[in-house]
């Protein structure tokens, strides 16, 4: 790259001001272009739940750091601005402004895509567009969009809530802390479906029941019934269920339309393809986020995973490369995370049926532990799951459902070994902390190591 280059960064969300904080400072004489057509900047979408439900009282709370800030950085923010061409051959790009629909053409050096992921409710329901009471992500303002309209209802009114998946569940939750009546609607059998086993899931349902929510598996939405741009009812093959809003929590893909106009090699998904440095299959774009697919660490498969601190560390590695010092990705192992009411669910890797699919012989373990010495008051149980690898003993997944934070940083320690290639052994041989408030002697991630050790024997060799 030559010592005075144009950076222009697509996208201003995480991945995108993280590339472009880091690729300023690396390289101040880089001249850094970010071009957003929200007014936001380094926003967490993951967030908005909570800004629904009061526990984030104000929508800027939900900026890690405000537009001035990366101003004074010598990063150029033309925010409220639209692109919508882009030609990879002169590489120039043509942008509108949102409010005055005048366009501007920019030429680039480097072009980083960090678009990010889209709601595709439009588009499978399109009755729904222009209802004033039908709720989706589309920006920051759809969290307050959604907060607002249900807090002019009142306590009492039924908010219908479109799967539950994280953000379905979490919205469910929050919108029912505004004393709303709940309904959650959900096409396949079980709550948190590409998340958790049934069995577990089962407990997370069974909670979301006991605080009042209606929760309908099996339904998969067939239409809305709009009069006079309100929706007032949602046609499912269950049955029709009526509401005062709909909140549309699934069906999201990577919003890959300028990726298509430069021919980049997209995936399975429509994910961009990237490789570990988050080039491209154009060696001047850069692609990081929610719209790349990359690899997946426990089955070297490409994958399309748009959780945020992926996205975060993304652009950090593109933000590196582009600023002079060489950086990698290496990939993930699918480490998510919830919390609904009075449940907490974390999962890592694979559970054993996808690991079936992949080719993988798995064996599998399941048990119920206490998560503080048992001789100390208000300990609660978790529920946890491991998967390993028959023929090598290679972990390949866990997942956990507790009702303590405990459940979420167990599946974080089996995610750390299935970065490396851990095994069995290196679960029972990590040398976890004890303290009786804290957790039991006898960790439960240990006793699952006992238990698998039974099929794959004491030591490795």
């Amino acid at each position: 790259m030559n010592a005075l280059s144009r950076i222009v960064i697509i996208g201003s969300g995480a991945a995108g001001m993280s590339a472009a904080s880091r690729a300023k400072r690396l390289k101040p004489s880089n001249d850094v272009i970010v071009i957003d057509s929200s007014r936001w900047v380094s926003f967490a979408f993951c967030g908005l739940p909570y800004l629904v439900g009061g526990e984030v009282k104000d929508l800027d709370e939900l900026l890690y750091y405000p537009p001035s800030e990366f101003t004074k950085r010598g990063i150029d923010l033309r925010l409220n601005k639209t692109v919508i061409e882009v030609d990879p051959d002169s590489k120039k790009l043509i942008y509108v402004d949102n409010s005055t629909g005048t366009k501007e053409s920019l030429e680039w050096d480097k072009l980083v895509l960090a678009t990010g992921a889209r709601s595709k409710a439009p588009k499978l329901w399109p009755e729904i567009r222009g209802a004033r009471n039908v709720f989706y992500i589309v920006h920051m303002e759809s969290g307050q969009q959604i907060r607002d309209y249900a807090r002019s209802l009142g306590p009492g009114k039924r908010a219908v809530v479109i799967g539950a998946g994280y953000l379905g569940l979490e919205m469910a939750d929050n919108l029912a802390k505004l004393g709303l009546k709940v309904t959650i609607i959900e096409a396949l059998g079980q709550v948190a479906p590409r998340m958790l086993d049934p069995e577990l899931a089962k407990i997370v349902e069974d909670n979301i029941r006991s605080k009042g929510v209606e929760v309908v598996t099996g339904a998969a939405v067939e239409r809305f019934n709009i009069i006079n741009n309100t929706a007032t009812e949602v046609v499912t093959s269950k049955g029709t269920y009526q509401g005062d809003m709909f909140v549309v929590g699934v069906g999201i893909e990577p919003n890959n339309e300028l990726a298509k106009q430069l021919g980049l090699k997209l995936g399975q998904s429509g994910g961009i393809i990237i490789d570990e440095r988050t080039l491209t299959s154009n060696p001047d774009v850069y692609a990081a986020g929610d719209v790349t697919e990359h690899k997946d660490l426990v089955t070297g498969q490409l994958v399309w995973r748009p959780f945020a601190q992926i996205a975060n560390k993304m652009g950090h590695v593109t933000g590196s490369n582009l600023g002079g010092v060489d950086s990698v990705f290496l990939g993930s192992v699918g480490t998510s995370a919830f919390k609904v009411f009075d449940v907490v669910a974390a999962r890592t890797g694979l559970s054993a049926s996808e690991a079936s699919k992949v080719g993988f012989k798995p064996v599998e373990v399941s048990l119920e532990a206490g998560t503080k010495a048992h001789y100390i008051p208000g300990g609660s149980k978790i529920s946890l799951k491991v998967v390993a690898d028959e023929k090598t003993g290679r972990l390949l997944g866990a997942q956990a459902v507790g009702f303590d934070e405990t459940a979420f940083w167990r599946i974080n320690v089996v995610a750390s070994l299935l970065t490396r290639g851990g095994t069995v052994w290196d679960l029972f041989n990590a040398d976890y902390g004890y303290q009786p408030l804290l957790s039991p002697v006898w960790d439960p991630l240990v006793i699952a190591a006992r238990l698998l050790m039974r099929t794959f024997g004491e030591r490795p060799w």
